[in-house]
């Protein structure tokens, strides 16, 4: 089926800059679409606001795009997750509202929505499309947010949630993507492990599902060499940032001039 992962921050909270992030995968393969907006201060905002309004945004471009269902929906908001599945009980008044605004899209279009919880660091993608524009450009001072650290504008070919990895690499990408610096010993032990789905593809094969945006990034990046370029797509669609699968195979590549002194 298809998938969505969303999020919402509001910095500082309550009452801050309010953004939304959305990520849909589609099971058509097709790239993966990505939305972000946000909202300017105002005492009603707060995360629970901003985590809500996240996920209708989400839903209302999936249908906007010609999304028929069934569609899985992942969050980090136990809250959000909970309430719209029915097994909590809604108290505040304006997170009720937007709950019937959102059950009723989904009602009218007659979509079938599996809601699904899962913890903040398999949600990297749709957490950084949720950080305001002017938060990027340091770290939050928002207490609920003390530990993130302004993530580095990367681009993406795939979400590793939602690709065919094992849940040891989905993590270890994870850390990476959401690591302002990574260092030499991340990469060295970033390792698939024997063989996964992308292992036997060929470089023709790999283009076409990266697209033409990252295949000219590989390709010039490795030159004349199409195994580094092949290397340097498959950790791109494994969910890998574009920078970040350059860099891992330019480390494979010094690893093995080492080995070979």
């Amino acid at each position: 089926m298809d998938t969505m992962n969303f999020d919402g921050s509001c910095d500082p909270n309550p009452g801050g800059i309010m953004g939304f992030g959305w990520i849909i995968n589609w099971r058509s393969g097709k790239v993966p679409t990505e939305g972000s907006k946000e909202k300017k201060p105002s005492p009603s905002n707060t995360n629970n606001v901003a985590e809500y309004t996240a996920l209708k945004e989400g839903i209302s471009n999936y249908l906007k795009l010609g999304g028929k269902g069934p569609l899985q929906v992942y969050g980090d908001s136990k809250l959000v997750i909970n309430q719209m599945s029915g097994t909590w009980k809604i108290k505040n008044q304006n997170l009720g509202e937007i709950n019937k605004q959102i059950a009723s899209e989904i009602k009218k279009h007659d979509l079938k929505v599996k809601f699904g919880w899962v913890p903040r660091e398999q949600n990297t993608t749709a957490d950084r499309l949720a950080m305001p524009e002017s938060r990027l450009k340091g770290p939050s001072k928002s207490p609920s947010n003390a530990s993130f650290v302004a993530p580095v504008e990367r681009k993406f070919v795939a979400d590793v949630n939602s690709v065919s990895v094992s849940s040891n690499m989905r993590l270890k990408i994870n850390e990476l993507n959401t690591d302002p610096s990574p260092g030499f010993k991340s990469f060295v032990n970033l390792k698939v492990g024997g063989f996964d789905s992308f292992s036997r593809k060929k470089l023709d094969t790999l283009k076409e599902e990266a697209g033409k945006k990252a295949s000219s990034v590989a390709e010039k990046e490795f030159s004349g060499n199409s195994s580094q370029q092949a290397s340097a797509l498959r950790w791109m669609l494994r969910g890998l940032s574009t920078d970040l699968a350059v860099r891992k195979v330019k480390v494979d590549i010094e690893l093995s001039k080492k080995k070979k002194k």
